[in-house]
């Protein structure tokens, strides 16, 4: 597999081992460089839901140590606090959240901001195992040019500073994509221990990885012969160091630990397979996420390949991916960040075209004017690139939300019972203001129950089965309120209200004379 492509020059530098050193650190960086731009906003520019869940999870977790910080909390919000975390759905393992909370202890108060930090460590310390996975394919401009990609690519910027466990995920699958190519190049007892157990955790840290960690491998393994995986003890070592984890913890998670919902639910849609706009959908969330030409430069890479055992990998990382869309097939649009895979494929594509491209300049031998330019563009692009997450990131502003729902909590109060329309699952109430609601659905709610063809009865039956027992209808989404005209009628007109800037608190337990 390893063709050994190592070029006079480096990015048209001596191709010395000092060079690739610096030009690598230099990579990495300015990988973290970008990464913090506009890096003390609130964590809710991307995928809200899914952080305030490891939040709240890492909130709990620190809140349970003895320490000055969490034994001065008030008794009943430190204890709001870890019950709300214990009734979170815990579908992977949530290692992440134990070492932000850790941290929290270590630097003595909690900081929103620890699972950011570790996010973006997590996805630029990948940089190494992928640059070390294009150097055994591809030459060493190209594995520069994987390299480039993986870490300025702008959506996996902007997904990187995210507080998930999905930079770590990926930072495991690359470790695991090198080690299963550094076996498959020399079948060692040693490669064959680090290439099992990094696939082993890799899909730990979040199951799905088997369709990338996992099915390539298979691919590379069925490539070298019946007679050589049937005999050789060392593909059943990495079969279990491979499935024993993530089997062992999620079988324990979904029995002992009650998780069995979490885990399985609300995943397989099938029935979206014959509507022509899921795969429409489909393609849209690539386009947003990647664009169009990183998609083709990828697909046509496959054709670029002379290595059998090569293609094979990329091909198995393309299967995965299709067979990883249909089994998450409602997540793979709606929810962006499941694109983050994808992000490395085209990684993988676009280090395959530019390698083939600075093969052909090297056999022209450009002048140095023209070396230099084409040096420039590059950065240039880099620099385009940080200017576009910039733009990006300025045109909202979230740091006056913790003020917000920290004054919500206030006025509501921490000892009424609410149901709220309200952003982001409730997280934001929970972790800011202390309020732990019952939801009124959004339309995109019911749009997923459509899906399954679910239904909500009619609305007055609806909202007497959601409201009863509570004291107060808390509104914090006034452009979902508006699209709800008989919910917004219906309370305006039977309940007294609160308004303040950007919330309605509507008193359920007195309502107007003459309400229906």
């Amino acid at each position: 597999m390893n063709e050994n492509h190592f070029s006079d020059t480096v990015l048209f530098l001596p191709n010395k081992k000092k060079t690739v050193i610096i030009l690598l650190v230099l990579f990495l960086l300015a990988g973290i460089g970008i990464r913090l731009i506009d890096f003390t906003d609130l964590p809710t520019e991307f995928a809200a839901s899914r952080q305030f869940h490891s939040l709240l999870l890492a909130r709990s977790y620190y809140y349970q140590m003895d320490s000055p910080d969490t034994l001065s909390m008030p008794q009943a919000l430190r204890s709001f606090a870890i019950d709300k975390a214990k009734a979170e759905p815990i579908v992977e393992p949530p290692i992440l959240e134990h070492l932000v909370a850790f941290t929290y202890r270590v630097i003595g108060h909690e900081y929103i901001l620890v699972g950011r930090i570790y996010s973006i460590l997590f996805w630029v310390l990948g940089g190494i195992p992928i640059f070390l996975l294009a150097r055994r394919l591809l030459s060493i401009n190209g594995a520069f040019a994987v390299l480039a990609y993986y870490l300025f690519e702008h959506f996996g910027v902007l997904a990187s500073r995210s507080f998930q466990p999905d930079s770590m995920m990926i930072m495991f699958l690359l470790w695991a994509l090198y080690f299963q190519v550094r076996w498959s190049q020399a079948d060692t007892f040693k490669n064959a221990i680090l290439a099992g157990l990094f696939t082993g955790i890799a899909i730990l840290v979040k199951a799905p990885m088997v369709f990338f960690a996992g099915l390539p491998f298979a691919f590379v393994i069925l490539q070298k012969g019946f007679k050589f995986w049937v005999k050789n003890g060392r593909v059943y070592l990495m079969a279990v160091l491979a499935v024993a984890p993530a089997l062992i913890y999620n079988l324990l998670s979904a029995t002992v630990g009650g998780n069995a919902g979490a885990i399985f639910g609300g995943r397989f849609y099938p029935q979206l397979y014959s509507q022509i706009t899921w795969y429409v959908q489909w393609l849209t969330t690539i386009k947003a996420v990647a664009g169009q030409v990183p998609l083709v430069i990828g697909l046509l890479a496959f054709f670029l390949l002379k290595d059998a055992r090569t293609r094979m990998l990329y091909a198995g990382l393309w299967i995965g991916y299709v067979l990883y869309g249909f089994t998450f097939a409602y997540h793979i649009y709606s929810h962006n960040y499941y694109q983050l895979p994808l992000i490395v494929i085209l990684a993988v594509g676009f280090g395959i075209g530019l390698s083939f491209f600075f093969k052909l300049l090297e056999e022209n031998n450009p002048h140095w004017i023209a070396r230099t330019a084409i040096l420039l563009i590059f950065v240039f692009s880099i620099g385009m690139s940080a200017q576009r997450i910039r733009s990006y990131l300025n045109q909202s502003d979230f740091r006056s939300d913790a003020a917000f729902f920290t004054n919500l909590g206030t006025v509501v109060g921490h000892d009424v019972s609410v149901i709220a329309l309200t952003q982001d699952n409730g997280y934001p109430l929970n972790y800011w203001s202390f309020i732990g609601p019952s939801l009124w659905p959004t339309l995109a709610d019911r749009d997923l129950k459509k899906i399954v063809g679910a239904s909500d009865p009619a609305f007055q039956q609806l909202f007497k089965e959601l409201t009863v027992g509570k004291d107060v209808f808390l509104v914090t989404m006034p452009d979902e309120f508006d699209k709800q005209a008989d919910l917004k009628d219906y309370l305006l007109n039977n309940y007294p209200y609160q308004q303040g800037e950007g919330y309605f608190i509507f008193d359920l337990a007195h309502p107007l004379t003459g309400a229906n």
